[in-house]
């Protein structure tokens, strides 16, 4: 199925956004375009399938700038969630309303959808995430440490995560 897709150069590198009528995928950037290429096998994304063009999302590339140089920019554009199972759709719901800057732990996400025993289910579904930054995964911790960060490693979790508890380090409900 075709993809179209465009890269973000930012100051880490470059990213990828995929869409089709909606985001269906953001890749975080990585050194080079071809790392990119590493990261779309974990969405069973084919080169061959992909069309660059440019987004059709007004200020996205800007905000995803913006977002890797400190600012806090509002991320609000259509995600394809429905291609979700409900328990997911409903966990990355609860996570993208978690404020720049703040953190909650998977235990929090499963009492925000109702159900507190479901803790492994959420990390298990917040795993599943193809929006990072538009549904800030990396905003939730584990109660005892910060908890995975699947594709992209706790490094780039620790960085996210102190790129805005610098930003707003008088505002912290983490002990991170």
């Amino acid at each position: 199925m075709e993809l179209f897709v465009c890269f973000v150069p930012t100051k880490l590198g470059f990213g990828l956004l995929g869409w089709r009528k909606s985001i269906e995928l953001f890749i975080l950037p990585q050194k080079t375009q071809e790392d990119i290429f590493v990261h779309l096998d974990r969405w069973e994304v084919k080169k061959r399938d992909i069309r660059e063009k440019h987004p059709p999302f007004p200020g996205i590339i800007e905000n995803i700038q913006a977002y890797f140089e400190g600012e806090c920019p509002s991320f609000s554009y259509p995600l394809a969630l429905e291609r979700f199972p409900p328990f997911t759709r409903k966990v990355l719901e609860a996570v993208a309303q978690i404020p720049y800057g703040k953190t909650l732990t998977y235990g929090d996400i499963a009492r925000k959808i109702a159900l507190p025993r479901a803790t492994r289910a959420v990390g298990r579904a917040i795993g599943r995430n193809p929006f990072p930054l538009f549904i800030p995964c990396h905003r939730v911790t584990g109660k005892l440490n910060l908890g995975g960060f699947s594709g992209y490693g706790l490094r780039y979790k620790i960085f996210l995560l102190s790129l805005e508890l610098s930003r707003n380090s008088f505002h912290r409900n983490s002990p991170l």
